[in-house]
């Protein structure tokens, strides 16, 4: 089955206020650039992997709207909707509830605790490996494995250029991961390792270029074009690999993953 993802179109993208360490209201990015790299991607979905791509509308004034992944944390038709820390971005959870509303979701909570969907929170085979520190909060775990009713790894973020869990660790398939570990405390690091068998370890130079803000579908790993140092360790433990230009938006602090939400896993 074709995977079911959902994106957001930059049409409104850009930098209007400043609430990570990789956005600088003077350092726009460039509208043409940021469109043609979207469609890049847009197109290596449906064209490339023949996967059905949905879009919701964006709206004026969320420019991080285009990160569509942050909005919830979806699993078997159920999501758990964001609840933004930044006032800036609250506003998105409402629209992306109507959309998914609209579309037929019915099985939809909106945390009680700071959390931020998809960039924190990401499912392994069976286990959501949970992050919190910068955005979402440690007692969020606590509300994932009750709606969902699965094991959580919690994972405390340490380095701010990596505020979200999804800029420095990716999943790959249900057994294996790669990961900037450094961004994770050295406990979060061990329960790393002791819940997923196969641990890819990035270095810095790796993750800066958000390769590991990555999507995959088992076989195939799509992310950044930036590092083929990183793409080659994807190569190397037997996936097939598709890069592609992402950078203007790293300039907001996202990647590949960042702007694809996934509705089925």
């Amino acid at each position: 089955m074709p995977k079911q993802i959902l994106m957001c179109p930059p049409t409104y993208f850009d930098i209007e206020y400043e609430i990570n360490v990789w956005m600088h209201q003077e350092n726009q990015p460039a509208q043409e650039s940021a469109q043609d790299q979207w469609d890049k991607l847009y197109k290596i979905y449906t064209q490339q992997l023949g996967w059905n791509v949905q879009l919701i509308d964006p709206v004026r004034g969320l420019p991080d709207m285009v990160f569509a992944t942050d909005c919830c944390l979806m699993i078997n038709g159920r999501a758990l909707l964001s609840s933004f820390r930044y006032p800036q971005r609250q506003p998105e959870t409402d629209h992306f509830e109507a959309w998914l509303t609209s579309h037929g979701y019915r099985e939809l909570k909106q945390a009680k605790n700071y959390f931020e969907g998809g960039g924190d929170n990401l499912l392994c085979g069976q286990k959501i490996l949970a992050g919190y520190g910068f955005r979402s909060a440690p007692e969020a775990a606590q509300e994932l494995q009750e709606f969902f009713d699965l094991e959580v790894v919690p994972l405390k973020i340490i380095d701010p250029r990596f505020y979200h869990l999804d800029t420095s660790l990716a999943v790959l398939s249900d057994d294996t991961v790669a990961s900037y570990l450094p961004a994770l405390d050295a406990d979060s690091q061990a329960r790393l390792k002791a819940a997923i068998p196969n641990v890819i370890e990035a270095t810095l130079e790796e993750a800066q270029g958000f390769g590991l803000n990555a999507v995959s579908d088992g076989q195939t790993v799509i992310t950044s074009s930036e590092s083929e140092s990183l793409l080659q360790k994807y190569r190397d433990a037997g996936f097939s690999v598709i890069g592609t230009p992402i950078l203007e938006f790293r300039k907001s602090g996202g990647g590949v993953k960042c702007l694809t939400l996934d509705l089925e896993h």
